[in-house]
């Protein structure tokens, strides 16, 4: 950038005109003093712009919940949604081309945090040959499931990631400052032959994410049966959420997810229509060979809580028999429910996941632990 234009820019600033900007975006490209080369004549430029650009957040609190609220109602009932709030820190861009060191994605025109349908997409596509595949292998890259779910070089694929938003109420927190330190540049930048405890590390300060995001899939199955309704596209829409939804929490999204970033749980309801039994996605009238939905896999891994019903024991025995409410079943393992009666719903935690010719969980009482084998007392006490 022209000296002239930072020389401008920075009158800007000290006429206080800037105060009042509500595009974080704007601030973030062109709003920067100095360049963030000279810390040491302007060691606090880059946390100045972080804050303006966190208060700026807040200021488009307004305009922003109005557009949210458009592209909500634009998106309709015809697709899969639901809220998912960060479990830490997630960043969105963090290697993309920035006037900072680091970059963050951005809404362009409200200058909030937004997260990619294209990456959402890709992080479901991996997620589903790594792990679907892994039980059945229509789900591995190029098989049917996969390609009838994201495509392949000849087709987009029928189900729609769309970008997913931030809720406006996360708005007033969802900028953090967040700092990393690497320790051998040199060696990284393939100037030296090997990292020695000689190197300087470099500290580089850099915008995370923290709040709630609208996530949305839909299909774009175009045929409707006698009841108006399109079955076909809401099965496969509730598959390929489910799929995001596993591989956003057990995965993560965005960059330095090996460092613990990017996990991403449910937040509130989910909205989906009816499912029912399938026989293939059709399109403009014609189906498409092989692409029946296969049995949906558990929902939830080990340690997750979960809501579950009291069914009977399907073996006639007396066992604390609970069905979760993505119809799989299992027994509680640990804590005393005898008092909940068939069909009373419940809190659980799912502590063991396992496939015995069809898919079962281990339930056990939130806060109890599992009676050690050695203990037969204890275990009576807890039988009780």
């Amino acid at each position: 950038m022209p000296q002239a234009c930072r020389d401008a820019i920075k009158a800007l600033w000290h006429d206080n005109i800037l105060s009042d900007c509500a595009n974080a975006s704007l601030i973030r490209d062109k709003c920067l003093l100095v360049d963030v080369g000279e810390k040491q004549l302007f060691p606090k430029t880059k946390k100045g712009l972080y804050d303006a650009m966190q208060h700026a957040l807040i200021r488009a609190a307004g305009p922003y919940d109005a557009a949210f609220k458009r592209y909500v109602a634009t998106l309709g009932n015809s697709g899969k949604t639901g809220n998912f709030r960060t479990r830490g820190r997630l960043v969105i861009g963090l290697g993309s081309e920035s006037v900072l060191e680091t970059g963050i994605t951005l809404h362009h025109t409200y200058g909030t945090p937004v997260i990619p349908g294209s990456a959402l997409k890709g992080l479901a596509s991996h997620y589903c040959d790594q792990v679907r595949g892994v039980t059945n292998p229509g789900f591995k890259r190029g098989e049917v499931y996969h390609n009838a779910l994201f495509g392949t070089d000849e087709d987009s694929g029928h189900i729609i990631f769309h970008d997913a938003w931030l809720t406006p109420g996360s708005l007033a927190s969802a900028l953090p400052r967040d700092i990393m330190t690497p320790h051998h540049g040199d060696y990284y930048a393939g100037k030296s032959a090997a990292p020695t405890d000689f190197d300087d590390p470099n500290p580089v300060s850099f915008l995370s994410i923290n709040g709630t995001f609208y996530i949305s899939v839909s299909c774009d199955c175009d045929v409707d049966d006698e009841n108006g309704k399109n079955e076909t596209g809401k099965k496969w829409e509730d598959l390929a959420f489910r799929i995001l939804s596993d591989a956003l929490r057990e995965w993560g999204i965005g960059g330095k997810t090996s460092a613990g970033y990017g996990r991403m749980i449910p937040a509130g309801n989910f909205s989906s229509g009816n499912s029912a039994p399938s026989s293939g996605i059709i399109i403009a009238g014609k189906p498409i060979s092989g692409t029946s939905a296969p049995n949906n896999g558990p929902r939830y891994r080990k340690e997750d809580p979960v809501t579950a019903t009291r069914i009977a024991d399907p073996k006639g025995k007396s066992r604390p028999y609970f069905q979760a409410d993505d119809g799989i079943c299992g027994c509680v393992e640990s804590g005393d429910v005898s008092s909940v009666e068939i069909g009373q719903r419940v809190q659980l935690k799912v502590v063991g996941v396992m496939l015995d010719g069809q898919w079962k969980y281990s339930f056990a009482e939130p806060g109890s632990r599992k009676t050690p084998p050695g203990n037969p007392h204890e275990r009576d006490r807890v039988r009780r």
